[in-house]
């Protein structure tokens, strides 16, 4: 952990100076900032010799991002929390999904054309609440996957306000520290080569946003973003790798609308095996 926190204090130290020299008086300067929590719920009822079964799912989500867009300098941070039940009846009530993501990412260019620029995201991935997870319990910050990822790619943008189509994305290559704390769980450790201590490796990032109007009445949204860090050599230990999908969609008229959420997280220090959570259901946004 004290590795960890060294090089979060490092990087940060390493990086602000070429962003603060980067940054002129004449930047054009542009921020937006979109926050849009929802639930949706479904219900079954089915009946089988005379038994009545009913059963509920639930899911409550929330997606913000703030983006500050300058001639040089972008700043993006992005904040997804997720937690819903599922109940039958005659049978416990089980999780559907509980994670809270907070990333922040500035970048600077470093090459005009073509447009290349130099991103630093710091990203802590948690539980919402608390539950079991391999007949472990989990709970918020145990166990917390923190990374930071120091990498060179590039960033296409288009904000053009709520009645137009907006889109962000970002893509790139680079180098990422990382480590998984934690205090009840128990983690997988030197499973396959991996280690719950400090780690570093390769990174891969893919990060794509879109929201756009169909008609009037009618939007679609979309965020996806997909991450690999590797344990060392990127290529001999992929298959050790931690990999990371999260995708939101949905198709809204007005504030009502079907939406699919979807999260995929392969990390042998929490599971030796990948988890999926993904629903589809009704859904009101607020």
């Amino acid at each position: 952990m004290k590795n960890f926190l060294k090089l979060s204090i490092l990087l940060p130290m390493l990086v602000v100076p070429l962003i603060a020299n980067a940054v002129s008086a004449d930047d054009e300067k542009k921020s937006t900032f979109n926050f849009s929590p929802s639930i949706g719920m479904t219900l079954n009822s089915t009946k089988n010799m005379g038994i009545t079964s009913i059963s509920y799912q639930w899911l409550a989500t929330v997606n913000a991002d703030y983006n500050y867009t300058g001639k040089k300098f972008d700043f993006r941070t992005t904040l997804f929390a997720t937690y819903g039940q599922s109940k039958t009846s005659g049978q416990p009530v089980q999780t559907l999904q509980n994670s809270i993501i907070l990333s922040l990412t500035p970048s600077v260019i470093i090459i005009k054309h073509p447009a290349i620029r130099l991103f630093l995201e710091t990203t802590g991935e948690t539980f919402l609440r608390k539950a079991t997870l391999n007949n472990q319990p989990v709970a918020l910050f145990d166990p917390l996957f923190l990374y930071q990822t120091l990498f060179v790619g590039q960033k296409h943008y288009s904000h053009q306000g709520k009645e137009n189509t907006n889109w962000n994305l970002t893509y790139g290559l680079g180098y990422s520290f990382q480590q998984t704390f934690n205090k009840e769980f128990q983690t997988q450790g030197n499973i396959n080569g991996s280690l719950s201590d400090f780690e570093s490796g390769f990174s891969g990032i893919i990060d794509f946003n879109i929201s756009t109007p169909v008609s009037k009445d009618v939007s679609f949204n979309l965020d996806f973003k997909a991450l690999a860090l590797s344990r060392g050599n990127l290529f001999k230990e992929f298959n050790t790798s931690r990999k990371s999908v999260l995708l939101r969609s949905g198709f809204f008229y007005k504030q009502i609308g079907l939406e699919y959420n979807y999260h995929l997280v392969y990390d042998l220090n929490i599971s030796s095996t990948v988890m999926i959570n993904h629903s589809l259901m009704v859904t009101l946004r607020f």
